[in-house]
């Protein structure tokens, strides 16, 4: 398969070579044993699960995957060798894998899911399956021109085995068991809890189409990450922390970058996102803008059914006053009965009209269909008044 677009919506299958590869790096965590406790395999560890968080988060997520701010080319690919030191796969792999997740998230196309596929499908399964190895370079136009981003692509393993062998020469076993393997480990839970618990659990403050989460705790463990409710509602800036007490470590480190001139053009929070009250008062402005949405599709629709039945009508209209004269001198009770289903389908389509150009959102769109179908009724009642003049005058014409 050329990308993972084209893998059916219900594919979950595991490349067993994965699992096990998957596997055998936790067995290797439990190396820490061995070596045993030291502050000093509690600091490596920590000080490299949060460099290289920071190169997922800042770098593969908001840069790459979002381009919420701008690099240089030699800073772009520092950036992206520490984030692959990771071992999350590709950097041009994971932007466009994440684009998608933002283009059908929750929806059946969405593959890490937990509201589709499951929670530990959507925390780890997906990137071990068969069906999503590929990079869909057709959804990273804008990274796929710099060859040193592809070659690094290509040689996704490389940097991290390297990272591996540098922590343990430079402090030995302790550096490669506490300060690469159990530090790595962390990283893949803490970077794939995002995808899963951040999907489950927490606070919905912004009304979005998918089941995004937000949290204090998840933002400490992710440099940020944790306020996913808030990015699902605004993509575009390098703060995913919204109010000043949302900690995005993240992004105090990417404003740092433009006070020393490494980081530019960085994208901001729009300033009704940041005030007191703002997600009550963005979910009554979205309400509001959905409502007027509704309202001028409803009008839309039916003034432009309202011109084809018009038209319709008044052609009816015309041939009914030549023949209208005539049919009731020579009315029956036929005629009769199709008068009166002629002024009931009037006034109801009048007493609809009346309820439609009152009503406003879902209750208009709803009307509009009532419409339509009396309006159809009506001109019903119409043609069969014409058709039975019609027949009068054909079965016994008028004399001349």
């Amino acid at each position: 398969m050329s990308t993972f677009e084209a893998v059916p919506a219900l594919s979950k299958r595991v490349r067993p070579a994965a699992a096990i590869g998957f596997g055998l790096v936790h067995l290797a965590a439990l190396g820490v044993v061995a070596v045993g406790f030291s502050w000093k395999g509690v600091l490596l560890c920590l000080a490299s699960y949060y460099l290289r968080m920071f190169a997922i988060t800042a770098g593969f997520h908001r840069y790459f995957a979002h381009r919420t701010y701008k690099l240089g080319r030699v800073s772009q690919f520092l950036l992206a060798f520490l984030g692959q030191t990771s071992a999350q796969k590709g950097v041009l792999w994971w932007a466009a894998h994440h684009r998608h997740h933002h283009r059908w998230s929750d929806t059946p196309q969405d593959i890490h899911s937990p509201r589709r596929r499951g929670f530990w499908w959507s925390h780890m399964g997906w990137i071990l399956s068969p069906d999503y190895e590929e990079t869909n370079f057709k959804a990273i136009p804008d990274l796929v021109k710099f060859p040193e981003l592809v070659w690094l692509n290509d040689n996704m393993y490389l940097a991290t085995m390297l990272y591996g062998l540098g922590m343990w020469l430079a402090f030995g076993w302790t550096g490669l068991f506490w300060g690469y393997f159990l530090s790595t480990v962390l990283l893949w839970h803490g970077t794939f809890s995002i995808n899963s618990v951040m999907h489950v659990f927490g606070r919905k403050v912004f009304e979005t189409t998918d089941t995004s989460r937000n949290s204090f705790v998840m933002a400490l463990v992710t440099m940020g990450e944790g306020w996913h409710n808030n990015h699902h509602y605004y993509q575009s800036s390098a703060s995913q922390g919204f109010r000043w007490w949302q900690v995005d470590p993240s992004h105090y480190l990417i404003w740092a970058g433009e006070k020393v001139g490494i980081v530019r053009e960085r994208r901001r929070v729009p300033a009704r996102l940041r005030v007191p009250g703002a997600p009550a008062a963005e979910r009554i402005r979205v309400a509001r803008e959905r409502l007027d949405e509704l309202t001028r599709s409803a009008v839309a629709a039916v003034e432009a059914a309202g011109d084809r039945w018009a038209e319709r009508v008044d052609a009816l209209a015309v041939r009914w006053v030549a023949l209208k004269g005539e049919a009731r001198l020579r009315g029956n009770q036929a005629f009769l009965e199709l008068e009166t289903s002629r002024n009931r389908a009037a006034e109801r389509l009048i007493a609809l009209q009346a309820d439609y150009s009152a009503a406003a959102g879902r209750r208009a769109e709803e009307l509009r269909d009532e419409v339509d179908a009396a309006r159809a009724q009506f001109a019903e009642a119409m043609e069969r008044l014409v058709a039975f003049a019609e027949s009068l005058g054909a079965a016994d014409p008028s004399p001349a």
